[in-house]
């Protein structure tokens, strides 16, 4: 009988044809394929199953030409290009020429040093523990900083089709710039056009590095939003134009506006993939910076600044604050900006092409509402959290805790009615998209302050049992409307790192409250309906952990919890039918409740949970990293993929 010997064939096929089982020519640089359909050309690692370089030492002189251009540019813009141009200078010439660089583009705000870049402080991805990479060492196959492997390619931006990017473009300008507006429209327009319509066919001189790195998180955030249809696939490229962007991160992030407008937009980008950069840290340093800069306060009169300096300096601060506000309130942790040292009113609402550096048309159509009004959310939920978790004194017009709380109380339904109530209002079609964001919005934060508000916090540790069961009930509204958000269709923000930690927040208080309130839950509520609320967490969790892991570990973390909190519900449930006959529910129920401290064993003390922003760690690895890795690096046809409805 002949031997059969299994031999392994060398694959020469690109990424491209492999994962399309077609022909490749393997033709060096590009394939022939590759190039009609001007797509980059990359090998498939089979260990990492992601793209690899078609040839190291091409990849490599590659990369060291493209440093070259940018070190000769950077030269020739600093009036630098003696030093850099003799072939003697000693080595301490050189570390000083490389220092003076290193400060020119690094914030001082940060205290970065040569030795330690802006890059790796960063770039540090939110992340979450794996158990499958315990023990691996940099020489494994499988870890993520392996030296065997190259790292994951990123997506350059003539990957992407110009009908397919001016779609994603306005999609940006249009449904999420409202909320951050981050930038004026024409500085935005400007880099897109020298990204996507360059000065000549063979030459990218027309875009800088920092049209690129802007337009790449553009693309990549428009993209999870826009996709209809392949979101996981739709989030690897995202993932892609982020690695993409990060490649100028040095070049951009400097100590000025535009610097400032660079991180924001980072940060941005991280709320959808908390796994690429490290969200603390990102809204800690825009906090510093607009410090730093001076952006806290109001410019005097007698500044020499336009009209459209002045706002675009509001409108930077307004949205850092936002974005730090919106960090720290979820994990409960102080704030860098407090509000008495805060001196700076809002930009205006008119829209970006009514404004100009002279004045600002009035007749314009107001079109940053959206903005506004988180902004004055944030306001009531810092005073909250500052309050109730880091012992801030109350106003001198609340005369008690008590006062203080009511007053709150009455804030946030106020803000809630104004905006529900603007919303019904809105007589322009354009923006009914815009507006019913908007609502679902409020939908969402009104209900998550009242849990925030009557939860046991380090102020109140034992809240009143009418306190509780607000936050109960407000907590299952918070999970219900996260559930609608993630669930919206084309062109909504489906942010992950705000609805898991909201929504494990308001989960914890629901257990609280269903540990300690028991009579009032029974009073008021069916057991099929409490079973349903108990649902609404572990629903919302499941749907997120397509996007990031963590959300799976929240909902193995509350499951945990859930379990013995409905056993005791149960029980007691049961006790209070054999019971039943002997008394009645009265109709304040508040009567009926006193508070049980020891219901649970010290395994699940739910007072413990208080900071659970530890319970998202930050090393591990990425959502996308670690579930898209298999997606090949651009779809034939972007409309037909994502169902992108372009012609619309």
């Amino acid at each position: 009988m002949a031997s059969h010997i299994r031999v392994r064939r060398r694959a020469l096929s690109c990424a491209r044809c492999r994962l399309r089982k077609v022909m490749c020519d393997a033709l060096s640089p590009t394939c022939s394929r590759c190039k009609k359909a001007k797509v980059s050309c990359v090998a498939f690692n089979p260990a990492t199953k992601q793209g690899a370089p078609r040839s190291i030492a091409q990849y490599l002189e590659t990369e060291i030409a493209n440093r070259d251009r940018s070190i000769s540019s950077l030269a020739h813009r600093s009036g630098c290009g003696e030093v850099l141009e003799g072939t003697s200078t000693s080595p301490a010439s050189k570390a000083s020429v490389l220092e003076s660089v290193v400060n020119d583009f690094t914030p001082s705000f940060m205290g970065v040093t040569a030795a330690v870049p802006l890059a790796r402080c960063v770039v540090v991805g939110t992340r979450i523990p794996s158990t499958r990479l315990f023990g691996a060492t940099d020489i494994d196959m499988h870890h993520p900083r392996s030296i065997i492997n190259p790292l994951s390619m990123y997506t350059p931006l003539d990957s992407i089709p110009t009908e397919a990017s001016r779609y994603l473009f306005d999609n940006y300008m249009s449904r999420v710039a409202a909320q951050y507006p981050i930038f004026y429209s024409g500085d935005v327009t400007s880099s897109y056009s020298a990204v996507f319509q360059p000065v000549s066919e063979n030459s990218s001189s027309g875009s800088t590095s920092y049209d690129i790195y802007i337009i790449s998180l553009v693309m990549a955030i428009s993209l999870t939003t826009a996709a209809r249809t392949q979101q996981g696939r739709a989030n690897s490229i995202a993932s892609g134009l982020f690695k993409n962007a990060i490649r100028h991160i040095q070049a951009v992030l400097t100590n000025d506006i535009r610097g400032l407008q660079a991180l924001l937009l980072l940060l941005q980008y991280a709320f959808l993939d908390p796994g690429a950069a490290n969200i603390w840290l990102l809204s800690g340093f825009a906090s510093q910076a607009c410090i730093d800069l001076g952006l806290h306060q109001e410019l005097p009169e007698s500044a020499e600044a336009s009209i459209l300096e002045r706002d675009m300096r509001r409108r930077v601060f307004w949205c850092a604050y936002e974005m730090e506000i919106a960090v720290c309130a979820a994990l409960f942790r102080p704030t860098s900006l407090l509000s008495k040292n805060i001196n700076v009113s809002f930009p205006t609402e008119i829209e970006d092409s009514a404004i100009s550096a002279e004045n600002i048309d009035s007749r314009g159509r107001p079109s940053k509402f959206t903005s506004h009004r988180i902004w004055r959310f944030r306001q009531i939920e810092c005073e909250i959290v500052s309050v109730l978790f880091h012992n801030e004194e109350i106003t001198a017009r609340d005369s008690s805790l008590e006062d203080w709380m009511n007053r709150m109380e009455q804030a946030i339904y106020d803000w809630n009615d104004e905006v529900h109530r603007s919303a019904a209002l809105n007589q322009d079609p354009s923006m009914n998209s815009t507006w019913a964001e908007m609502d679902l919005y409020a939908h969402i934060a009104t209900p998550y302050t009242i849990v925030t508000l009557f939860r046991p916090c380090p102020r109140t540790e034992k809240p009143s049992s009418q306190n509780l069961m607000k936050a109960f009930v407000a907590a299952v509204k918070v999970a219900d409307g996260y559930f609608k958000q993630a669930n919206l269709d084309f062109g909504n923000s489906k942010y992950v790192f705000h609805p898991c930690h909201h929504t494990f927040s308001s989960a914890v208080a629901f257990l609280q409250a269903l540990q300690r309130c028991k009579d009032c839950v029974c009073v008021l509520y069916t057991l099929s309906e409490v079973e349903a609320f108990m649902r609404s967490f572990s629903q919302l969790f499941a749907t997120m952990a397509e996007r990031w892991p963590a959300a799976e570990r929240c909902l193995d973390e509350y499951e945990r919890l859930l379990t013995p909190i409905k056993k005791d519900y149960l029980e007691f449930i049961s006790q209070r039918a054999r019971s039943r006959s002997t008394s009645h529910a009265s109709d304040d129920f508040v009567s009926l409740v006193t508070l049980q401290d020891d219901v649970l064993d010290q395994t699940t003390n739910l007072d413990s949970m208080f900071n659970f922003g530890s319970f998202f760690h930050l090393e591990g690895f990425s959502a996308v990293e670690e579930h898209n890795s298999l997606y090949p690096p651009v779809p034939m046809n972007w409309s037909a993929e994502f169902h992108f409805d372009i012609s619309q």
